[in-house]
């Protein structure tokens, strides 16, 4: 840009959101960004390729900060302290959260802030507004910024990592927030992709997210609920399936890596947050497992009929 602008971005977490608002970066790698965050997820982003890019952990902010003059303030987290953060930062422009006798937003940002818990039609309207949107987190976030979404990938931390062809990672746990995003039948996914000669892994939390990333990045396909597993796995251009009970498949974009398996029952569990083991059964062990195999076949051909085609051809629910 011939005119580069200084932009905060306030986005502190969860995780998974963090990476998908990662998305912006690419068409501000000429500007001064400088993005607050959650200590936790100050691993996530990029080490090389945006030496403009300040992140700073929302715990540990200086006091230089409220002195800094910017072109663009992009508030997007829903609470009280960031809320006045984002009020008090001296700006040309404020896009988002704001506050103003509790928490508001901006009229450029009620594309998506209309769907959440902060939304002016309350809770239950705002549900069926995300109900039927049809646009990705990604295509509502460049709209608050008045840009066309071309598809720009995550932009994060990228760990060195021995690729392996034949592994599958899972992912069979969710954040205590959304106890519905669990699967009844990953174990036994598990027992029968190693019976198909697949290596597999399940994800384990570890000390250092970074470890984490690592892990992930070794994967050849990702399989998940909509977490921050699926999201890394776009940012590592990994193939993925991941299954939708509780919350909404529309907002993902699938950078042509990504197979959504959307449960039958996915309206009556819309958005809960009460576990319900309904919810985690409703799709079908074979319809996961022929998404992972569709899914392998097409990033990973082989000649003649494949091991994926030859595997499912013999496969009784």
């Amino acid at each position: 840009m011939s005119n580069p602008k200084r932009i905060l971005i306030i986005k502190t977490g969860a995780a998974g959101d963090v990476v998908r608002t990662s998305c912006l970066l690419p068409v501000l790698k000429d500007d001064f960004v400088t993005w607050i965050t959650d200590s936790s997820c100050v691993p996530l982003f990029p080490a090389e390729g945006y030496p403009h890019l300040k992140i700073y952990a929302i715990q540990d902010i200086p006091e230089s900060l409220l002195s800094e003059k910017f072109h663009l303030v992009l508030s997007l987290e829903e609470d009280e302290f960031c809320a006045k953060l984002a009020s008090s930062a001296d700006t040309q422009k404020l896009t988002g959260i704001f506050w103003s006798d509790g928490i508001s937003y901006t009229k450029d940002s009620s594309g998506w802030f209309d769907m959440s818990l902060v939304s002016v039609f309350g809770k239950d309207i705002a549900n069926e507004k995300k109900k039927a949107n049809l646009f990705s987190y990604p295509e509502l976030l460049y709209a608050m910024v008045g840009l066309p979404f071309n598809g720009e990938p995550y932009q994060i931390y990228q760990p060195a990592a021995e690729k392996n062809r034949n592994l599958i990672g899972i992912e069979k746990t969710a954040g205590r927030r959304w106890p519905n995003k669990n699967w009844a039948g990953y174990d036994k996914l598990n027992d029968i992709l190693r019976s198909m000669g697949y290596e597999t892994v399940f994800f384990e939390r570890k000390n250092s997210l970074r470890d984490y990333m690592a892990e992930i990045n070794r994967c050849s396909l990702i399989v998940s609920g909509d977490t921050l597993a699926m999201h890394l796995a776009l940012a590592y251009r990994i193939p993925c399936v991941a299954l939708f009970n509780c919350t909404s498949p529309a907002e993902i974009y699938d950078y042509q890596l990504l197979e959504k398996i959307v449960s039958p029952e996915l309206n009556e569990f819309f958005y809960s947050t009460h576990y319900q083991a309904e919810a985690i059964k409703a799709i079908e062990l074979s319809t996961v497992l022929k998404a992972i195999l569709n899914n392998w076949f097409i990033h990973y051909p082989e000649p003649g009929q494949t091991k994926a085609q030859t595997a499912f051809s013999g496969f009784q629910p």
